[in-house]
């Protein structure tokens, strides 16, 4: 499951606080799936989540018209990568087992991938 969500990753997102690219992920993904999962699984069993995966660098992005104004400009917080992957496979679990058991109304279908509504 590791493996299979840093290879969907998208390759040019920015790196967040923790300095970790997605290419660099991407380009070791045999040799580091294994140690994540087991990171991971800890952190799950344990409900412990390392202090450096909840930081994050908020950098203004223009949005339009003049630059000069803050208005103009929307924050975005640039998180951990490998925090973002505990992430998507939380909420794939989550959204499996949603669906398997028709937890979800059928207006709610919006967010779900295809396949899924």
């Amino acid at each position: 499951m590791v493996a299979m969500q840093i290879r969907d990753m998208k390759d040019n997102k920015s790196t967040g606080v923790d300095g970790i690219p997605p290419k660099l992920l991407l380009e070791i993904v045999e040799q580091i799936s294994i140690p994540l999962a087991t990171v991971f699984n800890f952190s799950l069993e344990e409900g412990i989540v390392p202090l450096e995966w909840k930081e994050a660098n908020i950098i203004p992005l223009f949005k339009k018209n003049s630059r000069n104004k803050s208005e103009n400009y929307r924050p975005v917080s640039l998180t951990s990568v490998i925090c973002k992957l505990l992430e998507r496979l939380i909420k794939d679990h989550l959204v499996d087992f949603l669906v398997k058991n028709k937890l979800i109304n059928p207006s709610q279908h919006g967010f779900l991938k295809r396949g899924h509504a």
